[in-house]
């Protein structure tokens, strides 16, 4: 999270929005759902599918520096480590929303043998 709210800063343009919800899929599963979302001029759309690779940079329109980009490829690989989602996508008035899905397991035999008290 904080390697693309450093990114939306960086490379992106005011207002900066983070933003969390939970939702559920199942009784026993439920997904926090992280969003970035800046203002900037976007990614390119043929750079799109390649932005989470290894050192690639989408745009030198969209930096105002020399990095090389592995960033992104981090971010997506701690996520997966996770078990969860990350996606990006342009916003059609410009601007970027990077989106990461982490799963929430809820054990549920574990909550009830907690709160069971001594046996």
């Amino acid at each position: 999270m904080a390697n693309l709210v450093g990114n939306a800063l960086r490379h992106g343009a005011p207002p900066v929005r983070l933003s969390m919800d939970v939702r559920e899929e199942r009784p026993d599963v439920a997904w926090a759902v992280i969003e970035v979302t800046d203002n900037g001029p976007g990614i390119a759309e043929e750079a799109m599918p390649h932005v989470f690779e290894r050192f690639c940079k989408a745009s030198t329109t969209r930096t105002r520096s020399e990095s090389s980009g592995p960033g992104l490829a981090i971010t997506a690989e701690n996520v997966h480590l996770h078990g969860g989602r990350i996606s990006a996508a342009n916003l059609p008035g410009g601007g970027v929303t990077f989106t990461i899905e982490i799963p929430l397991h809820r054990d549920i035999a574990a909550i009830d043998d907690s709160t069971a008290g001594p046996r």
